[in-house]
């Protein structure tokens, strides 16, 4: 009897190990062992396997052995990076974010946010519209240059009652208009990781919600 019917028609011991799945570097060698044994034993006495195939399947065997040993190594350099990433990350909690946003929630404390110009406007106005969709209030910031341009919602000021809101920034160059992207500062409560992916993610306040941390613009 050869080899093949006694490894259920895989001619190769080493495709035999390959084609089990979640074996870890020992149980590899095992089951490579066992199979070469099987093979030496029932080998035909008159057509011996010639030795230059053992040395084959034996240098198989080691990429194999070297491949998972890598698999490993990666997989401890996964955890290694995740958990440098919390300790590191532990250090953002606290402070404040400007993030992409045009929605949040706002108390008695007043908000600070930027508009980015992609290019110079003669007029940008800010519209704060309230739960119900309507516009409440508008933030008149005139002719503005390319980049960041600040704002502040003050809802003392304003006369705006706690609540959610939402911002829209229109602007004005030549006989073009258009909207702008708006951003929102807010504390960030909490950091988090989804294992899954390997991204960090942050808790905001003011109605925020959680966002990936590659999305701030700013940490202050």
């Amino acid at each position: 009897m050869n080899v093949t019917s006694a490894t259920n028609n895989n001619s190769n011991p080493v495709d035999a190990i390959v084609s089990s799945p979640g074996n870890d570097a020992a149980s590899i060698e095992n089951e490579f062992m066992t199979l070469m044994i099987a093979q030496i034993q029932n080998q035909d006495p008159t057509d011996p396997v010639d030795s230059t195939e053992y040395v084959t399947q034996l240098a198989q065997f080691s990429q194999v052995e070297s491949l998972e040993q890598m698999r490993a190594n990666q997989s401890t350099q996964m955890v290694i990076m995740e958990n440098l990433g919390i300790v590191q990350s532990a250090q953002l909690v606290g402070k404040d974010a400007m993030v992409p946003a045009s929605e949040f929630s706002i108390e008695d404390q007043p908000l600070e946010g930027k508009v980015f110009l992609s290019n110079a406007v003669e007029e940008l106005n800010i519209d704060i519209v309230d739960n119900n969709g309507e516009v409440v209030h508008t933030l008149n910031l005139g002719a503005q240059e390319v980049g960041d341009t600040p704002f502040t919602i003050d809802p003392e000021a304003l006369d705006l009652p706690a609540g959610e809101y939402s911002i829209v920034a229109n602007t004005t160059a030549g006989d073009v208009s258009k909207t702008a992207d708006t951003f929102v500062k807010a504390e960030i409560e909490k950091i988090h990781f989804i294992s899954a992916s390997g991204m960090m993610m942050a808790e905001l306040g003011n109605g925020l919600g959680t966002i990936s941390v590659l999305e701030i613009s700013e940490v202050s």
